[in-house]
């Protein structure tokens, strides 16, 4: 089992975790209602294999020739890949898609989810951040914001929160930001690399977070 493919499982684990959504949900008691979802979803991005390397949901993926911005029109979302990555799974436009960069443990996923509409949003967001506040005192996480693009009450645009985590026991380090759109879909988006990687590939993975744009 080579480092990508533990690297793969480790980030597919994190991701059911939800390690971040879980606490502030469950204050509110409807953890349920959007973490089966989640859940069922949810899979580990396939190791990137190289030139012309199969993804995991099929179909032969070629890396970027140059930086390709990408949308999901449904939700007003867009994002940039940098030249030399690869698809490795799902679709853009589909409600999950992850990239790798071949070669390294570079990589970026993206995963939504519509809660039910009495989803108290806001108040799933202040206490989440809340809490990794409180996760940078007892260093598990290096920093924590508040991330919000555009105007959800007009449908386009989001609420949410960004956390750079600390070096993790699973050898994966990520950025993460969690949010809602004006229609209570949760979406998660995260770039990661390995624990030793993560210092020299920051750059690299925070340009890719910085490229994501609602209401375009």
């Amino acid at each position: 089992m080579n480092k990508r493919f533990r690297l793969s499982i480790a980030l597919g684990v994190c991701i059911l975790s939800l390690a971040f959504a879980l606490p502030a949900l469950a204050q509110f008691g409807v953890l349920q209602q959007g973490l089966d979802a989640v859940t069922k979803k949810d899979k580990a991005p396939a190791p990137a294999q190289g030139q012309g390397g199969k993804g995991f949901a099929g179909g032969v993926s070629k890396p970027l020739a140059q930086a390709t911005t990408f949308k999901n029109t449904a939700r007003n979302l867009e994002f940039t890949i940098p030249a030399g990555w690869e698809k490795v799974s799902g679709e853009p436009e589909s409600d999950s898609v992850s990239f790798q960069k071949p070669g390294s443990t570079m990589g970026f996923t993206l995963h939504m989810t519509q809660m039910q509409p009495s989803f108290p949003a806001k108040a799933s967001v202040d206490a989440s951040l809340k809490s990794a506040k409180e996760d940078i005192k007892i260093k598990k996480l290096l920093e924590a914001k508040r991330r919000d693009d555009g105007d959800p009450k007009k449908k386009c645009g989001v609420i949410g929160w960004e956390v750079v985590e600390a070096p993790q026991t699973n050898g994966i380090q990520r950025i993460i930001w969690q949010c809602y759109d004006g229609q209570n879909f949760y979406i998660n988006l995260m770039a990661y690399s390995s624990n030793e990687e993560f210092q020299a590939a920051q750059p690299t993975l925070r340009q890719v977070m910085d490229s994501i744009k609602f209401c375009k």
